[in-house]
């Protein structure tokens, strides 16, 4: 698999994860506002899809069968459980960054034809979607950091 951008910004979002370590408990576990999930809950909820990534939709598209999503909402809120279940912070950031270089280890090994392969959906286009999806929740986190850090 040639290495591309999207497989690189997935690379490079363990880096910025492990700089979480260093983040206040209270602020690793407070939500982000009323309503809202915390950092935990987030980068519980980033990993949540890693997974799926790994466990469904890799092997979905080596097998060449479509690629099937869960229940948005009742996956979302097992990565929320998961965040408050009482995993320490370091924890679970190991557990994310190592998912996380799983995932793109995985993917560097694909043959370039499945990374393009149509399905109901290509490699491709999904990955770049998760890249996207971290980006957005990356720059949500730093936001409110900058704003709740003295």
């Amino acid at each position: 698999m040639p290495i591309n951008n999207d497989i690189l910004n997935f690379k490079e979002f363990s880096t910025w994860v492990a700089t979480l370590h260093e983040l206040d408990r209270e602020l690793w576990t407070r939500p982000l506002s009323k309503g809202k999930w915390s950092t935990s809950e987030i980068i519980s909820h980033i990993m949540n899809w890693d997974h799926h990534i790994l466990t469904s939709i890799l092997p979905a598209v080596k097998a060449g069968t479509p690629i099937r999503f869960p229940d948005e909402d009742r996956y979302n809120q097992q990565a929320s459980d998961y965040a408050r279940s009482g995993i320490g912070q370091s924890a679970l950031l190991e557990e994310v960054i190592q998912t996380r270089e799983q995932l793109v280890a995985e993917l560097l090994d694909m043959p370039e034809a499945y990374y393009y392969k149509q399905l109901n959906y290509s490699l491709s286009f999904l990955i770049s979607e998760f890249v996207l999806h971290d980006r957005h929740h990356k720059e949500q986190i730093e936001s409110w950091l900058r704003q709740h850090q003295e």
